[in-house]
Formats: structure tokens, C-alpha cells, sequence
């Protein structure tokens, strides 16, 4: 399925032609997208190209254009794509009989080099016939899934329309003949004169390939000023103003136009302007947040208990949506004042306006109040003073700050020796000495993560703190001790039988990496009298990563898998199947099973954290609980427990006959 955005992003203000006046913002345009893509949109910045100035020719925009977009086989039919361009447009004079209507004028966007002469001849811009063609055949290979915005215009300001001193992003050609334009056509685009269904203009008619969203239609201006194109800085300012997972192409035409001065409005075109922006594929459900409904006219029931690691006094913010990349301003802060097994009850910490105005929503934690605070040591060192001096900063040595901070309690220590891990920062690393025996005795004691500024350090000790708090949580009255046993098989990768014993043995497993991609099965065995809902994640010791390795669906059934007196097994199919191995050069390495368990369902995936975390679950709002009482103790007890198993990888070594 197409999860992902690219895009190819171009800037132009400095023109290579003397007869050229030159932009002041377009790009500063390019980079506001650029940054709203990788910012907002989290968008790695691999899938992004850009091009800017001197580096934006006719030549390298259609060598980009191909492989960045047509021939990149990282983009997946239906991936989202966005085609930007900021910088002049201009006009050049038709071949004859390019029109049915006979003669008249082709729209083109400038690149840096147009009007000017090339090895191949004078450069006539981009036009209008050439780019729709270079959609055309990206749409073929990638799917219709294609967003085009221009920040530009064709058509010069007139003295009467008044725009004022604001530069108008248009300049006439001088130069480039209509001969130039038919030989700068792209390779797939018709050259024959005389079709009868040419569109005029990259604003003149509807594609079904992709979706147009320019600055204005053909015949009128787009000005630019100090704070960007008109189009640009009307965008960038709807973001922070309006939810975008919400809005049409057609929405989002109205509502950039009433942003908009100069009497300029934006158009839209395209069959698919009824689709959300890109198609929703950044606006995917973020998994950190948790669904909250109303229980009284004081409280609100979170979908997050103690088995999530949620204590009395755990803050969080309620926010209207769950929706990544999209305006999600806190509502109000609530405070967990009652906790249950996989829920809990938060009483409202703002006004009382704002509690009435919270009804339903997503909570998300803001500050974990774990009793113990996570103890970090941070070395003495030459490199990164300033680091060093704001990490201090940051990590209160106070344990009365300590429990007032955002986030989980952590606390500044002298020593290594009251530490739960100690930092030195390095030029373009953090280097971490895990003291935290259970880490310390089955993985890499010292581990080294690149990071170069005070927010990667921030960054690693908070996931360092989160791994340490679901790494060590479990039940104090562990109700479900030797009821519930996790067992680890190799499997055969052509039959799926097993090949190996259980390869648990007193909590850990030794695994060999022989580099043939092994997989394992886990088997689960539940010996109480409660069905139960299993919940597998794998915890990264090389470094801090939790992945829900598996996690149920209870759209798919409402039955809890594992039930009373029977087992399951993850791994039997080619999906589920677990993989272990080392990374490149590593010749050990290390990470945890923490399975945990529950009468109830619960979502579990918010946990998560590094490059897989908050993956959308897609378990509806509220699936699985108990219907609500007034009475938190009324109905059968929630039971939860949890077990943990070490997994060792290491390098098979070869012995000598």
C-alpha cells in the first residue's frame, strides 16, 4: 500500500540572462516547502529533490525529473508526489499550426537558464506541452497520485491593477523563437502541428494524471514580497491556522484564496480536486496518541492503564484528532487521578471552560510521573562544551525539578556509580555506558549513537528512558506468575517446520547469525483460567528501538487469541515470522521479548518508539474495553501481567577442519 511522499522541489531567483530581473523569495519559497515536507509532513529528506538557482537548468530539472521521480524504484504506484516551482513564467510564440486555432502564445516556466544559449540551441523554458508530458509518463509508471503546485505567472501586471512595489513573478522571452520550443520538447510529448486537443496553459484544462494548484489562472499575475510568493506564504500560513487532513484540493483552493492580497486567487484543477491533499497519505493515524470519551461531567476515561506504565499524577493533553502532519493544538491538560489495569480515569487541569469543551478526543502524554526517577551521569569532556552545558541544563540534579519536568522523571547524578547510564558527548556521537544491570549483563555494556546537537542528545536519553520504564515494568502482584510461557523456535524458511528446541532457556536465548536470514516462531502458553490478549514487542538494546513485533486486532475478532488452558503461536506465517540479526561490523548484539498480556484488550502500539514507532494501528476508537460504569470496581477484574526473555545474536565463526 502507498504510505509515502516524495517530491521534487524547485527555486528560482537569480536568472543567468542580463535581460532577466531576478526574484527575492522564490527560494526562499522552495525551502519553506522543503521544511514543511520534512517538519510537518516527516518526510525523509532522501525522498525530497531540490533544486535551486544556477543549479535549476532546463537540462538538470528533465535529468532530475527522470530519476529522481520516473525511474526511482524506491516510489510505489499511488506514492504521494509534488511537483513545486517558484520563479518566473513566461510566454514564447506558438509553431505554426501548433494550435487549431492557429497561432498564439505557449506558457513556459523559466528555468535558471532561459532565454539564454545552449550546446543544444536557445532555451525556450519548460512549456506547457512538455510538462504535462513529463506527467504523463510519471503517472504511467507511479500512478495518478500527482500534485502539482506553481508558485508563477504568465501574464505581465498591468499598470492599472495596482499590485504595488511587489515584484510580479513574470518576464517576457526575448529571444527564444518558436523553432527553440519545438526542439526543447520533451521526448514523449507530440510535436505535430495542427492538435486538435492541445490545452493551452498549465492552468487550461483538467488532467486526470494529476492535480493542479497554482497561484492564479492563465491571464492574471502572481506577485511575490519579503514574506514569499503570495501563493507560498498564503499555504505555509493555512497550516498553522487549519487542519489539512480535512481538506479537499478544491478546500484548499478557498481557503489559500482568502489568504491571499493583490486580488490574487488561487485555482485548482484536476478530476481528482475532491481527493484530500495528496491523497491523505501524510495524515496517517499517529499511534502515541491514545482515544479518550467522556465519564462524568469531571472526568474522562484514557485508553492507557498500568500495564502502559500509567501512574496517578501522569499528565496528558487532549487534542481534537490523532492525525500526523495536521494542526493538533492542546485543548486542555488533564491529570490521571484513578488507574486501572489498561485504563484509566483524568480529571481536567485547566479551567473549567476547558474541561466542558473536551467531550471526546486523543490524549497524549505529556509527563510520565514514574516514581523512580531515570538517573543519568554525564560525563566530563573536551568536545562540545556548549552541548554538554545545555544537557545539564535540561536534566534537572534536583529531585523536586525532577517530578515538575515534561516528559518521564530523570535525574542528574555525580557518579557513574548511582547512574543508570552515563553520557559523554562527542563531536558527532553520544556515547552511553548502560550501568542498568539487566541491560549491562546480556547486551553491549557501551553504545555510541550518532547525534550532533543538544536535541539528538535530548532525544537518545529520553528513548533511553522510555526503553528502561517498559523494559522493568510489570505487575507488583504478578497474578499470572508461571501461568503464562513464551518458547522460541527455529523454523525451517521452506517448510516452516520447527528445526530447534525451545531456545529459551532460564529467560535468555543464544542465536547464531549465520547470514541466512533464520526465522523464529514464539509460542505462547496460557496454563491459567483467563483467555487472554497477547501483546509481543521487541525491544532494540544496540540501541533504544520498541517494535510491536505482534499485536491483535480485535476488529478481526473479538475473542482473545490466547485462550484459557491452550497456546498460540507467532510466526507461522510468512508475516509474522521474526528475524534476528547483527548489524554491519557487529559481531554481538542484543534485545529483549516483552510480551505482555490482558483480560482486556487494549492498545498497546503507543509504547513504540525509533524508526518504526507510532505505526497507525487500526483498531477502531475504543475496541475491546468494558462498557463504562459509574462504579470503576463493578463488572470482572482486569488481570495483566508480563514476562521478558533476553535474545543474543552472534557471529557464527567458522572453524578450521
Amino acid at each position: 500500500m502507498a504510505t509515502r511522499v516524495f517530491a521534487f522541489i524547485i527555486g528560482v531567483d537569480k536568472y543567468k540572462s542580463g535581460r532577466i530581473w531576478n526574484l527575492e523569495s522564490c527560494v526562499d519559497d522552495a525551502k519553506s516547502i522543503k521544511h514543511w515536507l520534512t517538519r510537518d509532513l516527516h518526510v525523509p529528506r532522501d525522498q525530497i529533490c531540490l533544486l535551486l538557482d544556477s543549479d535549476a537548468t532546463k537540462r538538470r530539472i528533465e535529468e532530475k525529473f527522470t530519476g529522481h521521480l520516473i525511474n526511482n524504484p524506491a516510489i510505489e504506484p499511488g506514492d504521494a508526489i509534488l511537483i513545486y516551482f517558484a520563479g518566473h513564467g513566461s510566454r514564447v510564440r506558438s509553431p505554426a499550426g501548433w494550435y487549431q486555432h492557429g497561432l498564439g502564445e505557449v506558457e513556459v516556466l523559466c528555468p535558471y537558464d532561459h532565454d539564454t544559449r545552449a550546446a543544444e540551441g536557445r532555451v525556450a523554458g519548460i512549456s506547457d506541452r512538455s510538462l504535462h508530458a513529463m506527467i504523463e509518463d510519471l503517472c504511467r509508471t507511479k500512478g495518478d497520485n500527482i500534485t502539482l503546485m506553481l508558485d508563477t505567472c504568465f501574464s505581465p501586471l498591468r499598470s492599472y491593477e495596482g499590485a504595488g512595489p511587489k515584484h510580479v513573478r513574470y518576464t517576457a522571452t526575448v529571444k527564444a523563437s518558436p523553432n527553440d520550443l519545438l526542439s526543447g520538447l520533451w521526448r514523449s510529448a507530440t510535436k505535430q502541428p495542427g492538435q486538435k486537443n492541445a490545452s493551452r496553459g498549465f492552468t487550461g484544462s483538467s488532467y486526470a494524471s494529476h492535480v493542479v494548484l497554482a497561484a492564479c489562472g492563465s491571464g492574471w499575475f502572481a506577485c511575490e514580497g519579503k514574506s514569499g510568493g503570495n501563493f507560498t506564504h498564503a499555504l505555509m500560513t493555512l497550516k498553522e491556522r487549519v487542519a489539512l487532513h480535512k481538506l479537499t484540493y478544491d478546500d484548499l483552493n478557498t481557503e489559500i484564496s482568502t489568504l491571499m492580497v493583490d486580488h490574487q486567487s488561487a485555482v485548482s484543477l484536476g478530476r481528482h480536486t475532491d481527493r484530500i491533499l495528496f491523497d491523505g497519505i501524510p495524515f496517517v493515524p499517529d499511534g502515541r496518541y491514545i482515544s479518550i470519551d467522556v465519564y462524568d461531567d469531571e472526568k474522562v476515561r484514557v485508553e492507557a492503564g498500568a500495564i502502559h506504565g500509567i501512574m496517578e499524577g501522569t499528565e496528558f493533553s487532549i487534542h481534537h484528532h490523532n492525525h500526523r502532519g495536521s494542526l493538533n493544538p492542546t485543548l486542555a491538560l488533564y491529570s490521571a487521578v484513578e488507574v486501572f489495569p489498561t485504563w484509566c480515569l483524568a480529571r481536567c487541569k485547566s479551567s473549567a471552560k476547558s474541561a466542558l469543551a473536551v467531550r471526546h478526543g486523543w490524549a497524549r502524554i505529556t509527563r510520565w510521573n514514574n516514581r523512580t526517577p531515570f538517573r543519568v551521569h554525564i560525563r566530563k569532556s573536551l568536545f562540545s562544551l556548549c552541548r554538554r552545558f545545555r544537557l545539564r541544563h535540561l536534566i534537572p540534579s534536583d529531585a523536586e525539578q525532577a517530578v515538575t519536568k515534561a516528559g518521564l522523571n530523570m535525574l542528574r547524578v555525580k557518579t557513574a556509580y548511582q547512574a543508570d547510564v552515563s553520557v559523554q558527548l562527542r563531536k558527532r556521537e553520544l556515547v552511553l555506558e548502560r550501568h542498568d544491570p539487566v541491560i549491562a549483563s546480556n547486551a553491549r555494556r557501551v553504545i555510541r549513537l550518532p547525534s550532533r546537537r543538544t536535541s539528538g542528545d535530548v532525544k537518545i536519553v529520553d528513548d533511553a528512558a522510555r526503553f528502561h520504564l517498559h523494559l522493568h515494568r510489570k505487575n507488583p502482584e504478578n497474578p499470572l506468575l508461571d501461568l503464562v510461557a513464551m518458547e522460541l523456535y527455529r523454523l525451517d524458511a521452506s517448510t516452516w517446520k520447527r528445526t530447534s528446541c525451545n531456545m529459551i532457556v532460564d529467560g535468555t536465548a543464544e542465536l547464531e547469525d549465520d547470514e541466512k536470514s533464520s526465522i523464529y516462531a514464539v509460542v505462547l502458553h496460557n496454563y491459567s483460567d483467563y483467555d487472554l490478549w497477547p501483546y509481543l514487542a521487541y525491544m532494540d538494546a544496540s540501541g533504544y528501538g520498541i517494535n510491536m513485533v505482534y499485536h491483535p486486532n480485535p476488529s478481526a475478532s473479538k475473542d482473545p487469541p490466547l485462550r484459557k488452558n491452550s497456546f498460540m503461536v507467532i510466526g507461522e506465517t510468512e508475516s509474522e515470522a521474526l528475524s534476528f540479526s547483527l548489524a554491519g561490523g557487529a559481531d554481538v548484539g542484543a534485545g529483549f521479548l516483552k510480551l505482555f498480556v490482558s483480560t482486556t484488550f487494549t492498545p498497546m502500539r503507543f509504547i513504540e518508539q525509533g524508526s518504526l514507532a507510532a505505526v497507525p494501528s487500526n483498531t477502531p476508537r475504543g475496541a475491546g474495553r468494558p462498557p463504562f460504569s459509574s462504579n470503576p470496581d463493578a463488572g470482572t477484574a482486569e488481570v495483566w501481567d508480563s514476562i521478558v526473555a533476553c535474545v543474543t545474536v552472534v557471529r557464527k565463526v567458522d572453524k578450521d577442519c
